[in-house]
């Protein structure tokens, strides 16, 4: 896949492979100019190593217990600063067996990690 932004050339490889039944995804750049295209990657990336093995790749829930982030989108059009706690402080839904982690398990996660995070999975979901 090719992208021009800004009349830098941007080569995005996504050889995608399955290990124990588990796909992973790698993005390659070749080229880059722009944060925002490296932000939306480095994004991704961050659903897919911290959110992608609880929630799967397309959001749907990837075991029993877990929210699917794409049938109730109600989330969607929560503020981002409440999303950002709740991403920090780690969710327990009533009734529900399992609970998300703080950070989805994954201390080194910034705020500005979490930000990209909710808004890939906006624009994504």
């Amino acid at each position: 896949m090719n992208v021009v932004v800004k009349s830098w050339k941007v080569d995005l490889i996504k050889p995608v492979f399955i290990k124990n039944n588990i796909k992973v995804l790698f993005l390659c750049f070749f080229y880059f100019n722009t944060s925002g295209v490296m932000a939306a990657v480095s994004s991704e990336l961050l659903y897919m190593k911290n959110c992608m093995v609880c929630h799967a790749e397309d959001g749907s829930g990837a075991m029993p217990g877990v929210s699917d982030l794409t049938e109730n989108k109600a989330w969607i059009t929560v503020e981002e600063e409440h999303l950002l706690a709740k991403l920090k402080n780690g969710i327990q839904k009533e009734g529900a067996t399992i609970s998300m982690p703080a950070k989805g398990g994954n201390p080194d996660l910034t705020d500005s990690d979490l930000k990209g995070i909710i808004r890939y999975m906006r624009q994504t979901f």
